[in-house]
C-alpha cells in the first residue's frame, strides 16, 4: 500500500498535466531552443512546477497562500507544485522556471552560460572574445548573466568564432523512469 501511494506521489512530479502557458512581456519563454555542438536542443516550460533556490520563509509562505506545495527538495533547490507556473513566476521574482527536455529531465536555469571551445582553440581565447567577466574552469568558459538572460545569451554565443558547444548553466533534477 505504501509503495502504491509513493508511486502515485512520484508520478505527480514526473508526469504533469499539460497546461497552456500564460505569456507576459518579459516572461520566461514556454518553449526555447539553443544549439550545442551543432545539435538543436529544445526545452518546454513545466506549468506545474516552479523552483526556489536558497528559499526563505517569506517566499514559502507566499507560495503556500497561493495553494502551492513542496514537490521536491534537493540541496539548495526546492521545487513547488503550482497551478500555473507562468502566472506564479510573474508574481514571485525570486522563483525560477522549471523546464523539461525531450527526455523529461527537469532543468532549472540558475544563471550563466557554459561555453566549450572547438578542439584546438584555447578557452582563454574564447573568454577574451566574449568578455563580460567570463571565467575559465576545467576548459569550460563560464559566462555570467541573470537567469532570465540565459536563453538569449546561449543562442548568441553559439555563433561566436571558436565555440563548439553552448548551454545554459542548469540545475538538473531527476529523470523519470
Amino acid at each position: 500500500m505504501k509503495s502504491v501511494l509513493l508511486s502515485l506521489m512520484l508520478s505527480q512530479v514526473v508526469a504533469p498535466q499539460p497546461v497552456t502557458p500564460v505569456v507576459e512581456p518579459g516572461a520566461w519563454p514556454p518553449v526555447t531552443t539553443w544549439s550545442d555542438g551543432g545539435k538543436e536542443r529544445t526545452v518546454h516550460l513545466d506549468e506545474s512546477l516552479v523552483a526556489e533556490r536558497d528559499g526563505d520563509e517569506q517566499t514559502g509562505a507566499a507560495l503556500r497562500a497561493q495553494g502551492a506545495m513542496v514537490a521536491m527538495t534537493r540541496g539548495r533547490m526546492r521545487l513547488w507544485r503550482v497551478e500555473r507556473a507562468s502566472v506564479v513566476l510573474t508574481t514571485e521574482p525570486k522563483l525560477l522556471p522549471v523546464y523539461r527536455d525531450d527526455g523529461a529531465k527537469l532543468r532549472v536555469p540558475i544563471g550563466g552560460v557554459l561555453v566549450v571551445p572547438k578542439t584546438g582553440v584555447a578557452p582563454e581565447k574564447v573568454r577574451d572574445a566574449i568578455g563580460k567577466g567570463t571565467v575559465v574552469q576545467h576548459g569550460v568558459v563560464k559566462v555570467p548573466c541573470t537567469p532570465l538572460e540565459v536563453f538569449s545569451l546561449a543562442k548568441s554565443l553559439s555563433e561566436t568564432a571558436g565555440v563548439w558547444w553552448v548551454q545554459p548553466d542548469w540545475w538538473l533534477g531527476a529523470t523519470p523512469k
